[in-house]
This record gives C-alpha cells, sequence and structure tokens, in this order.
C-alpha cells in the first residue's frame, strides 16, 4: 500500500508490484484468497485488523491498489467513517468504477490514493486521490511505467529520488517480473536498489506481486513477517462492457 509498481509487459500484459508498509505492531494479514462480494469473484489479501485490503483483482480483469495519502503528507482527525480498506473491495466490485469514484461520498475518509486498471480489449490506467475535501482524476499512459510512494511515509524528495533510481535501473534493459520483485523486497542501501522500508516501528510486512494479462492474474503473495508465500490465479471472465468503465 506504500510503494507501487505498474511496468506494461505488451498490448495487453503488465507487471503489478505492491509493498505494503506498515507498523511493525499491526496484525498480520491473511493471504490471498477468492472472495465473492456483490456477485463479483475477486483476489485479495485481507487485512488483519479492518478486514479491508489493499489490493486486488477482479474476475473481469479490474486491478485496484491503494496507497495512504494524498499529494502532500496530512494529519490524521480520526474517528473515520470507514476504513481506506472498504474503498478498494468497493471498487473492485462496482459495476462502473468511474461511477462509484465520481458519485460515493468520502467525506470523513482518510486521503488516499487509488489506483485502477482495466485489462478488456486494451490497459485502461487511472489515478483517483482523495484529499480530504476533493476529488482528483487522471487518466495515465499506460504503455510506460509507473511507480508510486505513500505521501504518509516519504517525503516529496524522497518519492521522486526513488522514482528516478527505478526507471534508471528498470529502462536498462527488460526486467523479468522476478527481478522486479527483488527490487521491491530489498532495502535500499550503498550501490543497490531498493524499495523495502525498515525503519524502528515501520518496515514493508508484505509484497505482492500480479502478473497479468488478457487470459487471466496470477497473484504472489510474500508476508515478510512470517515468511509465508502463496501464489494464486484468477482467471477472468471477460464481459464486453464497451465504454461502460468510463475510465
Amino acid at each position: 500500500m506504500c510503494t507501487l509498481s505498474y511496468v506494461p509487459i505488451s498490448s495487453s500484459s503488465y507487471i503489478f508490484t505492491s509493498n505494503r508498509d506498515e507498523r511493525k505492531s499491526r496484525t498480520s494479514a491473511f493471504a490471498p484468497t477468492i472472495h465473492k462480494e456483490k456477485g463479483v469473484k475477486f483476489l485479495a489479501p485481507i487485512d488483519g485488523e479492518a478486514l479491508g485490503t489493499w489490493l486486488g483483482a477482479t474476475e473481469q480483469g479490474r486491478v485496484v491498489c491503494l496507497l495512504n495519502g494524498e499529494f502532500e503528507i496530512h494529519i490524521p482527525t480520526p474517528p473515520y467513517k470507514h476504513s481506506r480498506g472498504k474503498v478498494v473491495i468497493d471498487a473492485l466490485t462496482a459495476p462502473i468504477i468511474s461511477d462509484y469514484l465520481e458519485n460515493y461520498d468520502f467525506d470523513n475518509i482518510e486521503p488516499f490514493t487509488l489506483i485502477v486498471v482495466e485489462n478488456r480489449s486494451t490497459i485502461e490506467l487511472l489515478q483517483f486521490v482523495w484529499d480530504g475535501s476533493k476529488k482528483h482524476f487522471s487518466r495515465l499512459d499506460s504503455s510506460v511505467s509507473h511507480i508510486w510512494s505513500s505521501s504518509t511515509l516519504y517525503t516529496p524528495q524522497q518519492k521522486e529520488k526513488r522514482a528516478a533510481k527505478f526507471m534508471l535501473w528498470l529502462n536498462e534493459k527488460s526486467r523479468l517480473p522476478k527481478e522486479i520483485l527483488q527490487v521491491h523486497e530489498a532495502i535500499n542501501a550503498e550501490g543497490k536498489l531498493g524499495l523495502s522500508m525498515l525503519r524502528p516501528q515501520y518496515c514493508t510486512v508484505s509484497c505482492t506481486q500480479l502478473e497479468v494479462d488478457a487470459m487471466s492474474v496470477n497473484m504472489f503473495y510474500h508476508d515478510r513477517l512470517t515468511q509465508e508465500k502463496d501464489q494464486l490465479k484468477l482467471p477472468f471472465t471477460i464481459i464486453n462492457y464497451e465504454s461502460q468503465t468510463g475510465l
């Protein structure tokens, strides 16, 4: 939920890799499994405290990931209406994602950044930011790579530096999914590129990588605290929504 990279492989396939940086004391998440809600099957890990999620993929080819925070660091003002993990589940199960994001009342929900990928006839990439009072929509170029870092744990300077180093490494040559995952799992050190966090109270508690093509999503999940690893596949049942996505 705190570092995310998107790397396109072809016009219909991409690699989506997420680091979840959290308090070391936070309850471990439940490993990914296939859930069904509102008639939609989706594959996702589940947070052990709030019972929402930060990342998931549906059988219709939609992938959603949430990062804590907006463009800048904010001061939390709880209690909130509900956890941001519920936003991800609602976004996964919404019939038309743009309708949900445009019409839902996010007042009294802590700021977040939501990345949505629709993979039907083409890959569509959307960034949605809730800053606590206003909604911000951006359609991104799905043919190029992107990286996001949470504003709650990284300063603008740190985000820019991490992105530059990752993109330089990524563009040196074609990268395999396992190479991208290794960089996400490595701790940044002198002479070594790494995207994992290790601080006194916070660390990267899990890494999740999705390999997505036109037919299915493969999800690899590594719980860094327990060292348990899980891998699951969800075949896509593609429905021709045409322009109904609104992205």
